[in-house]
């Protein structure tokens, strides 16, 4: 049960974290960004139902710091697979 809970929570995170970079305005994902508000928005209210999934398995502190570390991690993934993506 916590195995689902746990992907649960890190796709949540993956989802809102590509809201937040599909709405930025240097994103290389697709040909133009997503409009900036309703990105930004969804993006909040994707890593708002990915902490309540951490949360109801961690402490909320806690939680909040795996939310954190996971989008810091998926930050950092998204601009690295447009670079791999090019490349091939």
């Amino acid at each position: 049960m916590e195995t689902a809970l746990h992907l649960t929570a890190i796709l949540a995170t993956a989802a809102g974290t590509a809201c937040l970079y599909l709405g930025s305005p240097r994103q290389q994902w697709l040909p133009c960004p997503w409009p900036a508000r309703p990105a930004r928005g969804g993006g909040a209210a994707f890593l708002a139902v990915s902490w309540a999934v951490w949360a109801a398995i961690l402490h909320p502190a806690t939680a909040f710091f795996a939310m954190l570390t996971a989008a810091m991690i998926l930050s950092m993934v998204a601009p690295a697979t447009i670079l791999v993506r090019r490349r091939t």
